[in-house]
């Protein structure tokens, strides 16, 4: 089965753009507010768990999948407390110092999450892929196959990138209670990658007799 990784020029530079965010943040404490550093410290990230998505597969047959983040917000704060931003970033195992992909949330609620209040459920997905011809849920079998970490973290009107913990993305595709998003994604099309569902893998037709499969 061949097997590579794609690094897409637009996740690169978005990654790079977002990470150099948390040292510029924290080389500046003129810049950031105390007091809106304790709000964000504060915030909660509930239901967290990370998971592979399928992307969907380009022109040449390969397949596109890529690591994905649920989580809520809840506020524990005495206070209620608008305009709260989430950033994630992902790191693969042979380079835990370095952004393999990003994601980010400029707000997690339309208003003010009240003291004990959750946010919805948010969804981010990094901006690099893995690829291969084979099935998606074969590439965690692959040699090759690096497990990726996604460290979350929090920001509050002024204050810095607060960091909300780390986890490691299951070797699955789709986050557990995947029944509920069975219904594809509309994502834009990168680089000739057809959009398809992005928390399920793609079934693959039966072979018959009359027209059998080839496997590349």
């Amino acid at each position: 089965m061949r097997f590579r990784r794609l690094f897409l020029p637009s996740g690169i530079g978005l990654a790079v753009l977002l990470a150099g965010l948390i040292p510029i943040t924290m080389a500046a404490p003129g810049c950031v507010n105390r007091e809106d550093n304790a709000t964000a410290s504060r915030m909660r990230l509930t239901e967290l768990v990370a998971y592979w998505a399928v992307r969907g597969r380009d022109s040449e047959g390969n397949n596109y999948i890529r690591p994905a983040v649920r989580f809520r917000v809840t506020n524990t704060n005495p206070a209620p407390v608008e305009y709260v931003q989430v950033m994630s970033v992902f790191r693969r195992e042979s380079a835990p110092d370095e952004a393999w992909g990003t994601g980010y949330v400029h707000s997690v609620a339309e208003e003010a999450l009240a003291p004990g209040e959750a946010s919805g459920e948010h969804t981010l997905r990094a901006d690099s892929n893995y690829l291969s011809q084979g099935a998606p849920e074969r590439m965690f079998e692959n040699e090759l196959w690096e497990d990726v970490e996604v460290e979350m973290f929090v920001r509050v009107g002024a204050s810095s990138w607060i960091s909300q913990g780390k986890t490691v993305a299951l070797r699955r595709l789709g986050p557990p209670g995947v029944e509920k998003y069975l219904e594809p994604i509309e994502d834009e099309p990168i680089y000739g990658i057809a959009p398809g569902p992005d928390d399920v893998p793609e079934s693959e037709p039966e072979p018959s007799p009359e027209n059998p499969s080839v496997e590349r």
